[in-house]
């Protein structure tokens, strides 16, 4: 058996492929000297203790958890879509889930959005991210949007503004800093918790946005001022309040998606008055969802935005960062 096709050359090749850019170069110069060492034993030893290093320092770990978690929601979401009684339905879905895994996957590959940080806040931010998406592709499979083919498609790309801007805003070469990422994700996910407060303390569920709008202008304005100070940049404030605005209202759409399926009947508001008798409740917590859906559209649009923005005003690569990358 060749050196390169034996196992313990396989394992390093595979370990180097889920490696993280800034530790590539360090995984390729193990393998060159694993191709120097021919003793069969000695050649496991070597890749176990090569592996054992990249592990240590969690680069390794973490990159094999972010393949879990992104092969896994795409897993799930594939077989919650293939239950959809409707085959145009159902393929288009499966291209956008598929796609969101790909968006998530190369976002720690070096390029125009990436390599994403590797801190825990961003690991942390990134994982609520892809849940956050999930859902939303989920409601529309079980048609809680919207029935119509061409809203399903519209619906479909919200995730993905959403995932995309997380991912931009997330990268190393990013204008983001720790304060911004927290103070942004922090805000929205406040706002979120006092959307929830009111609608528990004083049910039911609000029958318009105006509360939901109201919250997330407030979460925006909180993170933009919690970045105001003269160290701070004019890039990070406009960061902070865009992750604010997306995370409030992805967050409260999440929210009422979750309400409508599994609140109890205090908090669904009575909205379908001509609907049979005994009905009325079931039929509401279908029709709660719609006002909520121009939320979700904004959210696409704030998503959008921030993507933008984290690109544009992007730290440029320096001599020492093409090293770390």
């Amino acid at each position: 058996m060749s050196t390169d096709q034996d196992r313990p050359a396989r394992l390093l090749a595979a370990a180097v492929r889920v490696m993280p850019a800034g530790r590539r170069d360090w995984g390729r110069a193990m393998q060159a000297e694993l191709s120097a060492i021919d003793e069969p034993a000695e050649r496991r030893s070597f890749a176990r203790g090569c592996l054992r290093a990249a592990a240590a320092e969690f680069h390794l770990l973490r990159a094999a958890v972010h393949l879990i978690v992104v092969l896994g929601t795409l897993v799930t979401l594939l077989a919650w879509i293939a239950a959809v009684d409707y085959p145009p339905l159902v393929a288009v879905l499966s291209v956008v889930v598929s796609a969101l895994a790909v968006v998530c996957w190369a976002g720690r590959r070096a390029g125009m959005l990436g390599p994403t940080g590797d801190s825990w806040l961003a690991w942390l931010l990134r994982t609520g991210g892809y849940l956050l998406a999930a859902v939303i592709v989920a409601a529309t499979a079980t048609g809680q949007v919207t029935d119509d083919s061409i809203g399903i498609l519209v619906f479909a790309t919200i995730p993905a503004s959403f995932l995309l801007g997380l991912v931009a805003v997330l990268a190393k070469r990013s204008a983001a800093s720790a304060r911004v990422l927290l103070t942004g994700a922090g805000s929205g996910l406040a706002a979120t918790l006092a959307w929830l407060a009111v609608v528990v303390m004083a049910p039911p569920i609000p029958p318009s946005t105006g509360l939901a709008l109201a919250l997330t202008a407030v979460a925006a304005a909180v993170a933009a001022l919690a970045n105001a100070a003269p160290s701070d940049t004019k890039q990070g404030r406009l960061l902070a309040a865009l992750l604010a605005t997306a995370t409030t209202m992805v967050s409260i759409f999440v929210g009422v998606v979750a309400l409508a399926h599994w609140g109890p009947d205090a908090l669904i508001p009575n909205i379908t008055p001509h609907a049979l008798a005994g009905s009325e409740i079931a039929e509401s917590r279908i029709e709660i969802i719609d006002p909520y859906v121009l939320v979700l559209v904004l959210s696409g649009v704030v998503s959008a935005a921030l993507a933008l923005a984290a690109v544009l005003t992007r730290r440029p690569v320096t001599g020492a960062a093409r090293v770390t990358l």
